[in-house]
Protein backbone atom coordinates (compact mmCIF):
# COMPACT_ATOMS: atom_id res chain seq x y z
CA UNK A 1 0.00 0.00 0.00
CA UNK A 2 1.46 3.69 -0.99
CA UNK A 3 0.57 6.03 1.03
CA UNK A 4 0.16 9.66 -0.53
CA UNK A 5 1.78 11.70 2.05
CA UNK A 6 2.71 15.51 0.67
CA UNK A 7 2.44 13.47 -2.66
CA UNK A 8 3.35 15.31 -6.14
CA UNK A 9 0.86 13.86 -8.89
CA UNK A 10 2.42 13.07 -12.06
CA UNK A 11 0.88 12.37 -15.30
CA UNK A 12 -1.59 9.61 -15.40
CA UNK A 13 -0.37 5.72 -16.31
CA UNK A 14 -3.07 3.09 -17.06
CA UNK A 15 -6.38 5.75 -16.02
CA UNK A 16 -4.30 6.04 -12.66
CA UNK A 17 -2.62 8.75 -11.63
CA UNK A 18 1.19 7.94 -10.20
CA UNK A 19 1.91 9.09 -6.55
CA UNK A 20 5.65 9.98 -5.84
CA UNK A 21 6.29 9.94 -2.38
CA UNK A 22 9.38 11.85 -0.42
CA UNK A 23 10.45 8.62 0.14
CA UNK A 24 8.41 6.69 -2.06
CA UNK A 25 8.34 2.91 -0.18
CA UNK A 26 5.18 0.78 0.94
CA UNK A 27 4.18 0.89 4.18
CA UNK A 28 2.07 -1.44 6.37
CA UNK A 29 -1.63 -1.28 6.70
CA UNK A 30 -2.82 2.06 8.99
CA UNK A 31 -4.70 -1.37 10.78
CA UNK A 32 -1.62 -3.30 11.70
CA UNK A 33 -0.02 0.20 12.71
CA UNK A 34 -2.54 0.92 15.08
CA UNK A 35 -2.41 -2.73 16.19
CA UNK A 36 1.22 -2.38 17.11
CA UNK A 37 0.39 0.79 18.86
CA UNK A 38 -2.05 -1.08 21.04
CA UNK A 39 0.33 -3.72 21.39
CA UNK A 40 2.59 -0.81 23.43
CA UNK A 41 5.18 -0.65 20.21
CA UNK A 42 7.59 2.33 21.45
CA UNK A 43 7.81 5.09 19.98
CA UNK A 44 10.78 8.13 19.64
CA UNK A 45 9.41 10.56 17.43
CA UNK A 46 12.08 11.00 14.61
CA UNK A 47 12.17 13.68 11.59
CA UNK A 48 10.99 11.92 8.28
CA UNK A 49 8.95 9.51 10.11
CA UNK A 50 4.88 8.87 8.90
CA UNK A 51 2.39 9.26 11.95
CA UNK A 52 -1.62 9.25 11.31
CA UNK A 53 -3.89 10.71 13.58
CA UNK A 54 -7.49 9.29 14.56
CA UNK A 55 -8.96 9.87 11.35
CA UNK A 56 -6.40 7.96 9.38
CA UNK A 57 -5.02 11.05 7.88
CA UNK A 58 -0.91 10.77 7.11
CA UNK A 59 1.41 13.11 7.98
CA UNK A 60 5.50 13.36 8.10
CA UNK A 61 6.96 14.29 11.65
CA UNK A 62 9.71 17.51 11.08
CA UNK A 63 11.60 17.23 14.04
CA UNK A 64 12.92 14.72 16.29
CA UNK A 65 11.31 14.34 19.74
CA UNK A 66 8.24 16.53 21.46
CA UNK A 67 8.19 19.87 22.97
CA UNK A 68 7.63 20.12 26.59
CA UNK A 69 3.93 19.75 26.15
CA UNK A 70 4.52 16.39 23.88
CA UNK A 71 3.77 17.63 20.96
CA UNK A 72 5.18 16.54 17.42
CA UNK A 73 5.97 19.01 15.19
CA UNK A 74 3.97 17.76 11.80
CA UNK A 75 4.05 18.42 8.19
CA UNK A 76 0.23 18.48 7.47
CA UNK A 77 0.88 19.54 3.35
CA UNK A 78 -1.23 23.16 3.69
CA UNK A 79 1.28 23.71 6.97
CA UNK A 80 3.17 22.64 9.96
CA UNK A 81 1.11 22.13 13.05
CA UNK A 82 1.84 20.43 16.46
CA UNK A 83 -0.12 17.63 17.40
CA UNK A 84 0.28 16.03 20.86
CA UNK A 85 2.29 12.81 20.43
CA UNK A 86 -0.29 10.58 22.25
CA UNK A 87 -2.70 11.18 19.44
CA UNK A 88 -0.70 10.32 16.63
CA UNK A 89 0.14 6.32 15.59
CA UNK A 90 3.31 5.73 14.39
CA UNK A 91 3.90 3.88 10.93
CA UNK A 92 6.94 2.03 10.70
CA UNK A 93 8.89 1.33 7.98
CA UNK A 94 10.18 -1.98 7.41
CA UNK A 95 13.66 -1.33 8.49
CA UNK A 96 12.23 -0.42 12.08
CA UNK A 97 10.10 -3.68 12.23
CA UNK A 98 13.33 -5.79 11.48
CA UNK A 99 15.62 -3.65 14.09
CA UNK A 100 12.59 -4.67 16.62
CA UNK A 101 12.53 -8.27 15.22
CA UNK A 102 16.40 -8.54 15.56
CA UNK A 103 16.14 -7.62 19.40
CA UNK A 104 13.64 -10.75 19.71
CA UNK A 105 16.03 -13.23 18.06
CA UNK A 106 16.51 -14.96 14.82
CA UNK A 107 13.87 -15.12 12.45
CA UNK A 108 13.79 -15.72 8.68
CA UNK A 109 12.46 -13.30 6.05
CA UNK A 110 11.79 -14.97 2.57
CA UNK A 111 9.76 -14.32 -0.97
CA UNK A 112 8.54 -16.30 -3.23
CA UNK A 113 5.72 -16.52 -5.99
CA UNK A 114 2.54 -17.06 -5.44
CA UNK A 115 1.95 -19.08 -8.24
CA UNK A 116 4.28 -20.86 -11.53
CA UNK A 117 4.35 -17.30 -13.58
CA UNK A 118 2.69 -14.96 -11.15
CA UNK A 119 4.42 -11.79 -11.12
CA UNK A 120 2.76 -11.18 -7.48
CA UNK A 121 5.20 -12.47 -4.44
CA UNK A 122 4.45 -13.92 -0.96
CA UNK A 123 6.34 -12.95 1.90
CA UNK A 124 6.98 -14.95 4.80
CA UNK A 125 8.50 -13.88 8.24
CA UNK A 126 9.26 -17.12 10.42
CA UNK A 127 10.51 -17.09 14.33
CA UNK A 128 13.61 -18.90 14.12
CA UNK A 129 14.46 -19.20 18.03
CA UNK A 130 11.56 -21.65 18.97
CA UNK A 131 12.05 -25.35 18.37
CA UNK A 132 10.99 -27.06 15.00
CA UNK A 133 7.82 -27.80 16.11
CA UNK A 134 6.55 -24.64 17.18
CA UNK A 135 7.85 -22.43 14.56
CA UNK A 136 5.74 -19.23 14.22
CA UNK A 137 5.38 -18.06 10.41
CA UNK A 138 3.67 -14.79 9.00
CA UNK A 139 2.63 -14.68 5.79
CA UNK A 140 1.32 -11.64 3.46
CA UNK A 141 2.20 -10.27 0.10
CA UNK A 142 4.42 -7.39 1.22
CA UNK A 143 7.59 -7.81 3.38
CA UNK A 144 6.34 -5.20 5.96
CA UNK A 145 3.14 -6.65 6.43
CA UNK A 146 5.01 -10.15 7.26
CA UNK A 147 7.19 -8.31 9.51
CA UNK A 148 4.50 -6.23 11.56
CA UNK A 149 2.17 -9.35 11.56
CA UNK A 150 5.46 -11.42 13.73
CA UNK A 151 5.87 -8.23 15.92
CA UNK A 152 2.38 -7.71 16.74
CA UNK A 153 2.31 -11.76 18.28
CA UNK A 154 5.80 -11.03 19.86
CA UNK A 155 4.18 -7.90 21.48
CA UNK A 156 0.48 -8.82 21.71
CA UNK A 157 0.69 -13.06 22.43
CA UNK A 158 3.94 -13.88 23.75
CA UNK A 159 4.43 -11.07 26.03
CA UNK A 160 7.49 -9.85 24.95
CA UNK A 161 9.03 -6.44 25.42
CA UNK A 162 11.29 -4.51 22.76
CA UNK A 163 12.58 -2.62 25.06
CA UNK A 164 13.54 1.40 24.48
CA UNK A 165 12.40 3.22 21.00
CA UNK A 166 14.31 3.30 18.36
Amino acid sequence: MLLPVAAHYCGAHAGRSRVILPYNRRVISLELARELKVAQLPWRPRRGDLVMDRLNIAFIVLQDGTDDAGSVEIDTAQGVERRPSLGLTWIPRLDHLLTFLVRHGPFDLSVRPVSEGSRSNQWQVTLSDAPAATKRAFTASDSGEAAGQALHYLLSQAAWRPGPAL
